[in-house]
Order: structure tokens, then C-alpha cells, then sequence
């Protein structure tokens, strides 16, 4: 059974029947064939009028998996078809309880990137991902490792019981937000809703499947100069709190600004707070002053010092920003582009 997509492709699992067309796409695309047939019962193929004309693998190593054989039809590429199987594999990985994902390419590190891959060294491949024929031989050296990690998702108002009851207990109990009272989840929903057409709001899931934190970003000003900066939030479940949670959000949120073509992130932090201090200072976030006594709450006047973070060169912009909205629409965009610099089709794997 399949699911149809934009292109009125379906994306369905593979079969047997398929492998001498899959074989043909990966060659054509110039992209290993050898290994492929032994992991086929993961495959998925893009189907349009009983014709495959695409192909995707999920090929799972312990906690890991390896996104590999990404490949489209010459006449069915900058459609969206390769965008649409990819976002399946990544569910199939999330429903299976994988941690990360990796892929090896050689010519689309552009392009997956705005997916939510990050590049990293070769040497921090996990050891089942690096006996693998891709990390063998199959894939040459000069091969980009790339990683999406599955514990950060776009949020959705379904997230917003979960994500009220993490804010709540810092607006009431602390001078972290300086909200008063503790949004309601309906509330909380509200917001989610208006900040997803134009910006990410992201959460953060435990082994459970829970979320166990979340991060957004907010217009900087309303005026237009203003429209290349953002605002950054992030907060954690109390009891998941020096895990890690709010680097990897914070990881997650600024890649993606910077995909949209955001120029500066800013932070706020209510002072006294030595563990968001440590956070933004990690992240690469810089303090440029302090508003004194600029907020009262818990019978003291507070102080809030401003964090700022540049996500791009200090060039003029090339265009507005990219909305979240946009973002999906521009799978052949990012395409072209990356095509355009490479000079080949986007590949997935080597």
C-alpha cells in the first residue's frame, strides 16, 4: 500500500519485480549498485502511471540507519519525488525507534542540509554504520557524512498539551519567561499555529516517543529592515535537563534559519540563568549588552541580557527569507541549485 504525493506519484515498498528498474535508475544516476539488491525489502519506489520512476532505501544498523539509493527518472526529477521518498524513509526510521540517520554524498550536501542533515567529520560515523559496504568501498573517501537526528521533529498542535506543561512550571516558579501566568494548552496551540507558516518551531523527543523539550523562533521587529533577524527560544523538561536536549534543538533551529537564509539570531536571558549562558555560549552565540531592571517579577526588578548569533556572511541578501511555508514547496528549487553548482543530478548516495 502507498501514499500519493504532489506529482501523482505513489510511494510504495519495492518489490522483487522492481529490481531491474531500480538497478537502472541507480546507474543512471551513477550511483552504486552493488549492495542494493541485498537490502531491496527496504526500499521504496516512486510509482506514476505503473511506471517506477524513482527509489529510496532505509537500510537500519542497530540504533542507526543509512539513508542510501536516492534516485529519480531523468524526466521526473525537480518534481519533488526524491523530497517525498526521503521524508518517508525518515518516518519509517521514527517509527522504528532509530536514534540517527546518515547518508554519504558526494554532490547534494546543499540540498540535505535544508532537510535537517548536518555534514560531520567522517571519523564520527557509529561503528555498525562503518562495516557497512557503503563506508567500505562502495562510496569514495571524498564522500560527505551527513546526520539528521531523529529526536527533533517540526512541531504540530498536537505537541501543545506537552509543550504548555514544560513552560508552565518555569512561568510560575521562576523569572526565566517573563510571562505571569501559565499559557493554556489551547493557548500554547494558538501559538504554534501562527508561528509554523513562516517559522520552525521544533520539539525534542525521548526514547518513549514524549517530548522533552521544544524550540522556536519569533520575528525580531516587526519593521521590514528588521525581516533577516529572528529571536530564539528554547526550553527543557525539568527531568531531562543536562542531557543535551537544548543543544541538539538549538542545533537544529539555527541550520534550519540559516536554510531559510536568516542573517541574525537573538537570544534573551533573564539574569540570573548560568545554564542558558552556558547553552548560547556553546552554540556560538555572542552577549552584545544588557537591559538593567528591564522586567519585575518575583518581587525583584529583573535584568535581561542580549545574545546574538550570525547565521550567514556579512554580504548583502540575495532575497527576503524563505517562509516554513515556502521551504517544502522549493524542492526543485533547492534542486536546481544544487545542481547548478555540481553540475550533475542530486544524488543521495555517492
Amino acid at each position: 500500500m502507498g501514499f500519493v504525493v504532489a506529482s501523482a506519484a505513489t510511494i510504495r515498498p519495492g518489490l522483487p519485480a522492481d529490481w531491474p528498474t531500480i538497478a537502472d535508475l541507480l546507474t543512471s544516476s551513477k550511483l552504486p549498485v552493488e549492495g542494493a539488491q541485498e537490502c531491496l525489502q527496504h526500499f521504496v519506489v516512486a510509482e506514476e502511471a505503473s511506471e517506477v520512476v524513482g527509489c529510496a532505501a532505509l537500510e537500519p544498523h542497530g540504533q542507526h540507519a543509512l539513508l542510501r539509493s536516492v534516485a529519480v527518472s531523468q524526466q521526473h526529477r525537480r518534481r519533488g519525488l526524491a523530497r517525498a521518498m526521503i521524508e518517508h524513509r525518515v518516518d519509517s526510521a521514527r517509527r522504528l525507534g532509530l536514534g540517527e540517520l546518515h547518508l554519504l554524498t558526494t554532490t547534494a550536501s546543499p540540498y540535505f542540509a535544508r532537510m535537517g542533515f548536518a555534514a560531520v567529520a567522517r571519523s564520527m560515523v557509529p561503528a555498525d554504520l562503518d562495516a557497512s559496504a557503503e563506508f567500505q568501498g562502495a562510496c569514495p573517501a571524498s564522500a560527505v557524512l551527513m546526520r539528521l537526528d531523529l529526536r527533533i521533529r517540526a512541531a504540530t498542535p498536537r505537541d501543545a498539551e506537552a509543550v504548555a506543561a514544560i513552560y508552565a512550571p518555569i512561568v510560575s516558579s521562576t523569572s526565566i519567561s517573563f510571562e505571569l501566568d501559565p499559557p493554556s494548552a489551547d493557548e500554547m496551540r494558538r501559538r504554534i499555529e501562527a508561528t509554523l507558516p513562516a517559522l520552525p518551531w521544533l520539539v525534542s523527543v525521548d526514547a518513549h516517543g514524549e517530548v522533552d523539550g521544544y524550540a522556536y523562533a519569533s520575528r525580531h521587529r516587526e519593521r521590514a529592515a528588521y525581516q533577516w533577524s529572528v529571536d530564539c527560544t528554547a526550553y527543557v523538561r525539568e527531568d531531562c535537563r543536562g542531557r543535551g536536549v537544548g543543544r541538539r534543538l538549538y542545533s537544529h533551529l539555527l541550520a534550519t534559519l540559516k536554510g531559510l537564509g536568516y542573517h541574525q539570531a537573538f537570544a534573551g536571558i533573564a539574569l540570573p540563568n548560568a545554564a542558558s549562558v552556558a547553552l548560547h555560549t556553546a552554540m556560538g552565540f555572542e552577549p552584545v549588552g544588557t537591559f538593567r531592571e528591564v522586567g519585575f517579577k518575583l518581587d525583584a526588578w529583573r535584568d535581561v541580557s542580549w545574545w546574538q548569533c550570525q547565521l550567514q556572511r556579512n554580504e548583502a541578501p540575495l532575497r527576503t527569507p524563505r517562509t516554513i511555508e515556502e521551504a517544502p514547496l522549493s524542492a526543485a528549487d533547492i534542486e536546481r541549485k544544487a545542481n547548478d553548482a555540481v553540475g550533475s543530478p542530486v544524488r543521495a548516495r555517492c
